[in-house]
């Protein structure tokens, strides 16, 4: 009984300490629970920026491409030669019915008609038929493929190299200087909207690849057919890259030969239906002409072998508006890449390729190749036959770039330093500033270019034309944008005359002054503009000699008046 007292005080300190003990435990809780909701607090708000950031990101860079698509659409680039004779198509289709370039003589049935096919004449037509004549609403027309080109490319480059890869080649496609696709998009010129279409007969094809149904693979060809047909001159590049891939797949791929066969025959059906049905349209008085002026032009411009334009034209690829000089070691470290066997990959690196992405990408790095060979080899060296394989040229650089660059980190380059790789991080951190100012720099010259354009002086002296130069003057000129621009009777030299002033100007040969004598037409006025000069097809001696007086000067442009006998 003695010992009942002490036992019931020991029984209280116990209760007291495990109430003491589960008290401790539940406040170190509540403070561990403190702190989890104090720090998960900045990481919501870290998060929260990130999204916010990511958000005005996207809508900078969105702004900025409406900016580049859109702004001074008319004046930048000043409307042109080329543009120019390629927009009588759908005028006359409009105003006269016909597929056809014109003269004060009549129609004539080729030239720019086999320079850009259907798929850009036709559009345009209709936006006239709807919307009237206008170099607005032809240029409206080529932003919508410059967008599905721009567009088509990155999805093409997303599947080949992942997003970063294709965000950096998207980047690269429409700053880069040599590649110029900006400011061929804005035109009616055939090299953007024939690359929509190829972007999108490969992305069809590798999509399904392995997979693709028969209708499938002739949907392919007709995409690729119609990029042919677009711009005649792929189709040297397209055919001989996809003879080679099929070459390719009969020795390394081992893929059933439809895969290959279908696409191939149905690009050649497709462009052989619309040469057929251009030769019988315009009717057999024309088909020689037509052939002649294809084997005129074959030998003007596609074929020239000159060691000095080669030499040029090298020049021009290992330059710093070719990738700031990463060119020629992109496309070494592609062919390394491409050849390196898969057993050397090592297998945790998230990057490595699968083998049909190294496939699908080696078909474009031979097309690449191709295009780029016969550029310094058989052109004249102007950089916008190399159009194409720059284009797809971009793959290859970011993909060099995302090897050395730890796909685009430098927070994991910078990590990799304190582990001990300094030189290799160090070099991988000098090259994404070096990638940064491939990409800011020509992005800053172009926006520039863009926002301070001045006023098209074609545009300008086609309101002195209307103003003072009678609709039924003859205008001697070789200026083919003031027959879209105005109605006025101009005359033009022969279309032959046209591979001459090329070799002329890139070759030294004949002048083609001596080729021809506009004095014999006797036309009222003589318009000079920056074509007429560079080829210096009216001398200012003939003009003088045949009793021609300079009455108008704007920009450019010189218009000279007969004087009355």
């Amino acid at each position: 009984m003695a010992m009942q007292p002490r036992r019931l005080s020991s029984a209280c300190r116990c209760n007291t300490r495990l109430r003491w003990s589960l008290e401790f435990v539940e406040a170190c809780a509540k403070g561990i629970a403190m702190m989890t909701s104090m720090t998960s607090q900045p990481r919501q708000e870290v998060e929260q920026l990130r999204m916010w950031a990511k958000r005005l990101l996207v809508a900078g860079v969105t702004l900025f491409i409406l900016f580049l698509f859109f702004y001074n659409l008319t004046d930048y680039p000043k409307t042109w030669f080329d543009e120019g004779s390629h927009l009588h198509v759908p005028k006359a289709l409009v105003t006269m019915g016909v597929y056809a370039d014109y003269s004060s003589e009549g129609l004539r049935h080729y030239g720019p008609t086999i320079g850009v096919g259907p798929t850009v004449m036709l559009p345009i037509a209709a936006t006239f038929q709807l919307f009237g004549l206008g170099l607005l609403q032809a240029r409206l027309v080529m932003v919508v493929y410059l967008a599905a080109a721009t567009l088509l490319m990155g999805l093409l480059a997303r599947r080949l190299l992942g997003l970063r890869s294709a965000l950096v080649a998207t980047a690269l496609l429409l700053t880069m200087p040599a590649i110029g696709m900006v400011e061929y998009g804005r035109q009616v010129l055939g090299e953007v909207p024939g690359l929509a279409f190829m972007a999108a007969g490969f992305l069809l094809w590798f999509a399904r690849w392995r997979r693709s149904r028969w209708w499938e693979l002739v949907l392919v060809g007709l995409l690729l057919g119609l990029s042919v047909v677009t711009k005649y001159q792929y189709l040297l590049v397209l055919g001989l890259s996809l003879l080679a891939a099929w070459g390719m797949n009969l020795l390394f791929f081992k893929l059933p030969q439809r895969f290959f066969l279908i696409p191939g025959v149905v690009t050649a059906l497709v462009f052989g239906a619309w040469q057929m049905f251009t030769l019988v349209y315009l009717g057999p008085a024309t088909i020689g002409e037509n052939l002649a002026m294809l084997r005129e032009s074959a030998a003007g411009a596609a074929a020239v072998f000159s060691p000095t334009l080669m030499k040029r034209a090298v020049g021009e690829l290992f330059s710093a508006k070719s990738f700031l000089w990463t060119l020629f070691p992109a496309l070494l470290y592609g062919g390394y890449a491409l050849l390196r066997p898969s057993d050397k990959l090592h297998p945790s690196d998230k990057t490595n390729l699968s083998q049909e992405q190294r496939q699908q990408l080696a078909i474009l790095y031979l097309l690449s190749l191709i295009n780029l060979a016969w550029y310094v080899l058989a052109s004249v060296s102007w950089l916008r036959y190399a159009f194409l394989g720059l284009a797809f040229s971009t793959f290859f650089v970011a993909w060099m770039f995302r090897d050395l660059t730890a796909n685009f980190s430098p927070g994991q380059l910078w990590q990799a330093a304190q582990r001990g790789r300094r030189a290799v991080s160090y070099g991988g951190l000098l090259l994404l500033l070096w990638l940064g100012a491939m990409i800011a720099a020509p992005a800053a010259r172009l926006s520039w270019m863009i926002a301070s354009a001045p006023p098209d002086d074609s545009i300008q002296m086609a309101a002195v034309m209307n103003r003072e130069v009678p609709l039924n003057a003859l205008v001697e000129t070789w200026e083919p944008q003031m027959g879209f621009l105005t109605d006025h009777r101009y005359h033009y030299p022969p279309q032959w005359l046209l591979n001459r002033a090329v070799r002329q100007v890139w070759l030294g040969e004949t002048p083609v002054a001596e080729l021809y004598d506009f004095t014999e037409l006797a036309p009222d006025f003589v318009l000079i503009g920056e074509f007429g000069r560079w080829v210096d097809v009216y001398p200012v001696e003939r003009l003088q000699q045949a009793g021609y007086e300079q009455v108008e000067m704007l920009g450019q442009f010189e218009l000279y008046r007969r004087r009355n006998p």
